[in-house]
This record gives C-alpha cells, sequence and structure tokens, in this order.
C-alpha cells in the first residue's frame, strides 16, 4: 500500500518501544501486531490482553534461527491441545481387558487340575496336557500387547487467539516476500511502524527506528493492509496439528 501525508510522531534510538508497551497495555478494544521476531515474555503480555476481553491478532513468522527468543516456547502458548475420549476403542478395550482376565483365570485353573491329576494317578506324562495352555499364554500376551498400544484418545488443536506463523520453507524460491515489515495496531486508532521487532531487544534494547500514527485515514488503510495479509492464501501456513503434535505429548491410553 501507499499513503501520502500521513501526520505522524518520528522516533529513532533506544527505548522506541516504550510508548508502544505502554498503548499496547492500555489496549481496550484490539491490538493487531505484524512481528516476523517475538519474545515469549511479550507473547504472555497478548495473552494476558486476551484474558482481558482485547481482542488480539498476531502475524508472524516460523523462523528457524530464532535468536531473539525460543520459537517453541512463542507458540506453545498460543496452541491449546483438547483432549477427547475415542469411545469406540474405549468399548473394545474394555472388552480386551475382560477377555484377558478370563485367560488368565482359565490357564491358572487348568494348571491346577492338571496337577492334581498327575498327583493322583501319579503319573507326570498328564502333564504334557499343558502343551495347549501355551497356546492360551501366547494369545494372553497377543492381548496385552493390543491393551497395551491400544489408544483411546483423539486429539484436536485450537488457537488462543487468531495467529498466523508463515513458513520460511520456500522463501528462497521467491514465490512470495519474506514478511520483515513490522506493524502495531491498537484499537484502530494508532498504529506503529518501524524496525522495531516485538522483542525484548527491539522494544528496549536496540537502536530502532518507529513513526506513530492517528491519522484516520492511513490507519483505516493500514487496518485494511493488514487484515488483507492477515488472509493471504498465498503464503504458505504450518499446519495447527502439525504444531501440536511437535509441542504437545499425545498419550495413546
Amino acid at each position: 500500500m501507499y499513503f501520502n501525508q500521513a501526520i505522524c510522531d518520528v522516533y529513532i534510538g533506544t527505548g522506541a518501544g516504550k510508548k508502544l508497551m505502554e498503548e499496547i497495555e492500555n489496549a481496550k478494544r484490539s491490538v493487531k501486531i505484524v512481528s516476523p521476531f517475538l519474545s515469549p515474555f511479550l507473547v504472555k503480555k497478548l495473552i494476558h490482553l486476551h484474558y482481558k476481553g482485547v481482542e488480539v491478532q498476531l502475524i508472524t513468522m516460523d523462523i528457524i534461527e530464532d535468536f531473539y527468543g525460543d520459537r517453541e516456547k512463542n507458540m506453545h502458548q498460543l496452541i491449546i491441545q483438547d483432549r477427547n475420549i475415542d469411545k469406540d476403542a474405549e468399548t473394545l478395550r474394555l472388552k480386551w481387558i475382560n477377555t484377558k482376565r478370563w485367560l488368565y483365570f482359565f490357564v491358572i485353573v487348568m494348571i491346577l487340575v492338571l496337577c492334581f491329576i498327575a498327583f493322583i494317578i501319579q503319573d507326570r506324562m498328564v502333564l504334557w496336557g499343558g502343551i495347549p495352555l501355551l497356546l492360551a499364554w501366547l494369545l494372553i500376551r497377543n492381548y496385552t500387547s493390543k491393551i497395551r498400544n491400544a489408544k483411546i484418545y483423539k486429539y484436536s488443536y485450537r488457537q488462543l487467539f487468531p495467529f498466523k506463523v508463515f513458513t520460511t520453507a520456500d522463501s528462497h524460491s521467491y514465490s512470495h516476500p519474506f514478511i520483515h515489515g513490522k506493524l502495531y495496531l491498537i484499537d484502530d486508532g494508532i498504529a506503529y511502524l518501524g524496525s522495531l521487532n516485538f522483542t525484548g531487544n527491539g522494544t528496549k534494547n536496540n537502536y530502532e527506528t518507529r513513526i506513530r500514527i492517528e491519522d484516520r485515514k492511513a490507519i483505516k488503510e493500514l487496518v485494511g493492509e493488514f487484515d488483507s495479509l492477515f488472509h493471504n492464501e498465498n503464503y504458505l501456513e504450518k499446519e495447527l496439528t502439525e504444531w501440536g503434535k511437535e509441542l504437545y505429548l499425545e498419550q495413546g491410553n
């Protein structure tokens, strides 16, 4: 997008994010952020805003060498795992458990019967009749394995609040540009643009540039640009389920 003659405040130097963070924390309705790098403690601030009832949207990148923060910590806070019981699998598992118990009972009873007969008639050859019990034992082992490996849970994943993680998997193919711009929209009435990432260094320590805009026409254009990027289907996204399986343990039983 291009917008001319916007009225804005200009800042350059360290601490470029001080006023930005104050206004993000005081947001009443919405916060929308585009930043390729994230810091976990700043993501927590967005989570806090979400639970306060502020609408939060985030666009970031799946950057492999994320030296600004732990990517998995960031995603772990934003993805929730839901676990539901597969009723059919649970019913089948209970059936296997009951079958196993009956098989054990049968084997034990048969061993006692054979031992008793061998003792009464004083003939150890009777004990050869226990060979079929070996097959029963193998059957029990099979059922034990089925019980142990039976998966009775189904897992699904959901976002704590709407976010997009565009992947860098094909960034070198130039099929789409790398998202390097930083944009912060607060209550759709204040916008920040500049070089500062949503990280501790970006907002506090680095020598950064940023501008602050309240121009209504410019804000309207920026909100439209954010929405267009958020719903851009040309950018590849990492699947939510794929994230979830990497971040969470999925117990089978």
